[in-house]
């Protein structure tokens, strides 16, 4: 990255072109939807692929929450089972999408967050549904802690976190066998 710009070869962007569900996948802060962003400025990525933007932020939105953080403790797991939903849902109305968070995402922060505080049936449920929505990727660019996390006052902008996340991704990359692409 260099400045608030990602390095994107014509030799990625092709390889990217010969997907069809592609997530941007890595902990908070690592420049997801930025990166989206930068991809939707090339015509080929605009004519091909539907631009899912960050459903955490729609929804929060839509329910008058400040962030995820900030939900009352009684509606937390509901909101995530929506979310995951949400992002089923939108992912499965596109033959070819990329999307800044992914339905990985939803499962780690779900295991982080709800995995003590819910019903095992409950979280069984919400598992099957992320890993089967997950395993449908045909690609994730995984991005890796590169810079200082930015406090942008809806993501905890907490470095010990932000590291504990990306080491959780990493090993579900390795346990869930999923198809990674990096930036050159």
């Amino acid at each position: 990255m260099t400045g608030n710009k990602f390095k994107i070869s014509p030799r990625f962007i092709a390889e990217l072109l010969q997907k069809s569900r592609v997530a941007i996948v890595g902990a908070a802060g690592v420049g997801k939807t930025t990166l989206l962003s930068q991809l939707f400025e090339n015509s080929a990525i605009q004519e091909d692929f539907t631009k899912i933007p960050e459903l955490v932020r729609v929804l929060c939105e839509q329910k008058g929450y400040e962030s995820p953080y900030k939900i009352p403790a009684d509606q937390v797991n509901i909101f995530r089972e929506e979310l995951l939903d949400l992002q089923i849902a939108e992912e499965n109305k596109c033959d070819k999408f990329i999307v800044d968070r992914s339905c990985l995402d939803a499962w780690l922060y779900y295991m982080r967050w709800s995995w003590n505080t819910t019903d095992i049936e409950d979280t069984e449920r919400f598992f099957r549904k992320a890993f089967t929505q997950t395993k449908k990727y045909d690609a994730l660019i995984y991005l890796p802690i590169s810079f200082e996390i930015e406090d942008d006052g809806f993501r905890w902008a907490n470095k010990t976190y932000q590291k504990q996340m990306d080491r959780m991704f990493r090993e579900y990359f390795r346990a869930w066998d999923l198809n990674l692409m990096f930036l050159d």
